[in-house]
């Protein structure tokens, strides 16, 4: 199921990426040449090293593996040196690897409809939508390195650029009965992450490779396609070991009593084999036409956060008034969601919806449509 999209991703990352490389080329800036060429031999030297200088703690994994043989003591004098001077340098004149630029001002890039995330006059009650490009590399906005931001950084220099699907007025992300939704990318590295997370987060992996690994060592290691949950409480390491690229939604909610109990695990779950066609599955209550059918399948259920994947065969549907809060990713099919006024949007592979408590509509399946659903709040 999850074949489109990863096709669709991955030709579109390639471009994103090709397009990137040429506006780092462009525009790194320079002091003299000798400073660039002698940085940029260090810093090959330094990354080429094969016995780091730190150890990471306790039983935690890094991801960095051994690729050449250790330089020589007279090259590690001087690599010592420059190392030090490019260390201390304010803004260092080369660009994250792999070629994720951010973009630290949107009014920059292109603004057409196709591309914003589109909400409608009530965010009460009206859904909100962005297609996949509304997420695209060159759109996110860097933070900087991990490191520069207090991260427990051991491995690598890891880099971090983000978007949420929208903002309040204060220019923080926009939220919906405590949900948040939006994207982050990441480059190559690995750190500490021991503080207890204040929130719940659920996110699907676009593209790329790592792991979380819990307090007590349990790794959960995740791709492209995967569905990974952090519960509030949780606390371990992350590694990236392919820069990563994914879309998340937290969110913000009471304790649970008991759910932090002993070790807090994370939870990593593939996409799963869903045919609603082949399968006897219960039709969509509010059907009008073709009788759909669906599959669902929950992976994470506790308190007020439920997470699954479902798959809907083609057919029209009547939602009344939602009682909770959902946000999902279409992994593959086509669709059409009409608001109560009649005004309507087409859905495909890789577009984000998010549809608030208290919408009322009408779901048009034009193709099978699997997705993967965060819901949040009470259920009634």
């Amino acid at each position: 199921m999850f074949v489109p999209l990863l096709g669709l991703a991955t030709s579109w990352l390639v471009n994103q990426q090709a397009v990137l490389v040429n506006q780092q080329r462009a525009g790194v800036r320079t002091t003299t040449a000798s400073m660039i060429s002698a940085e940029s031999t260090a810093k090959a030297a330094w990354l080429a090293k094969n016995a780091p200088a730190w150890s990471p703690p306790g039983s935690f994994r890094g991801s960095v593996a051994n690729t050449s043989p250790p330089a020589s003591s007279a090259s590690l004098a001087t690599e010592d040196v420059a190392k030090q001077a490019w260390l201390a340098k304010n803004k260092p004149a080369w660009d994250p690897p792999g070629g994720f630029v951010g973009s630290s001002s949107l009014a920059a890039v292109p603004t057409t409809a196709n591309l914003e995330a589109h909400s409608d006059k009530s965010p009460s009650c009206e859904f909100v939508h962005a297609p996949l490009s509304y997420f695209a590399l060159d759109r996110l906005t860097a933070k900087g390195s991990r490191r520069s931001q207090g991260g427990l950084v051991d491995v690598g220099d890891p880099h971090d650029f983000t978007r949420p699907l929208a903002k309040d007025s204060e220019g923080r992300a926009a939220q919906w009965r405590g949900a948040s939704v939006g994207a982050w990318a990441c480059t190559i590295g690995g750190w500490d992450s021991p503080k207890l997370r204040p929130t719940t987060e659920t996110f699907l992996v676009l593209d790329g490779e790592g792991s979380v690994t819990d307090a007590d060592g349990i790794g959960h290691p995740f791709g492209a396609g995967d569905v990974v949950v952090l519960p509030k409480h949780w606390c371990g390491r992350w590694d990236i070991k392919r820069d990563i690229h994914k879309v998340w939604v937290v969110h913000d909610h009471p304790d649970v009593v008991g759910a932090a109990n002993g070790i807090v695990r994370a939870v990593v779950s593939p996409l799963p084999s869903l045919s609603p066609e082949a399968q006897a599955v219960p039709v969509v209550e509010g059907a009008l036409h073709e009788a759909p059918a669906n599959v669902k399948h929950t992976i994470y259920d506790v308190g007020l956060t439920r997470v699954g994947f479902l798959s809907c065969s083609p057919g029209s549907f009547v939602v009344v008034e939602r009682s909770t809060t959902e946000c999902f990713f279409v992994v593959d099919g086509v669709f059409f969601l009409t608001n109560p006024d009649g005004s309507a949007r087409r859905c495909s592979t890789g577009d984000t919806v998010l549809l608030p408590q208290g919408w009322s509509g009408l779901w048009n399946i034009i193709e099978p449509v699997t997705k993967v659903w965060i819901e949040v709040g009470v259920r009634k």
